[in-house]
């Protein structure tokens, strides 16, 4: 791995961990999201959930082996690339904040009006949404490709009358929509 980073411009040090942090949450959000779908979906086949955490753990070990491969690099710092991403931080924050609102909101209103099982769906449908304003936060436009995927797949799967099919469908969307990106990701970062 000491080749790995060769053609990495110092001044991108900070992108290139944050893209990494932002494939690792996606491979444990991926993996929580096909983990609940199979736990609750009453024909999973026995090999099924191993493998899913196989796969998740596996990505994320991808994930955290860049990470650590990234201190190998010296950073230059500069203060225009410093205000830069101080300003990144806070738009993410108001956007995560934006998303965890939306989601207890949500799910607390579903709840109250009896329809707890509307709530997985509600859930997908804003974390896949709120990767759209993530796009422009990280000048990173394979979120728009996450946000808009997972969102029409989610709204796909309300055609499913079967509710444990469509929860079935909504984990298995974001999953492998979030598995896909944080993938690609790793691929877009193996030579910087």
């Amino acid at each position: 791995m000491s080749m790995l980073f060769e053609n990495v411009n110092e001044a991108n040090v900070a992108r290139l961990r944050s893209r990494l942090v932002g494939a690792s949450i996606m491979a444990v959000g991926g993996t929580a999201w096909i983990v609940v779908a199979l736990i609750y979906w009453q024909n999973t086949p026995a090999w099924a959930l191993p493998t899913a955490i196989v796969v998740g753990v596996a990505l994320l070990g991808v994930c955290i082996a860049r990470f650590l491969a990234t201190r190998r690099i010296r950073s230059v710092r500069s203060p225009t690339a410093a205000a830069a991403d101080k300003r990144s931080h806070r738009r993410f924050l108001v956007v995560f904040a934006a998303e965890i609102v939306g989601i207890i909101v949500s799910a607390n209103v579903l709840a109250y009006l009896g329809y707890p099982l509307w709530i997985p769906v509600a859930v997908a449908l804003i974390v896949g949404a709120h990767f759209l304003p993530l796009a422009r936060v990280f000048a990173a436009p394979i979120y728009y490709g996450t946000g808009t995927v997972s969102v029409l797949g989610v709204l796909g799967c309300l055609l499913i009358h079967d509710v444990a099919v469509r929860l079935l469908g909504v984990g298995l969307t974001m999953a492998v929509v979030l598995w896909i990106t944080s993938s690609l990701v790793l691929w877009r970062t193996r030579q910087g």
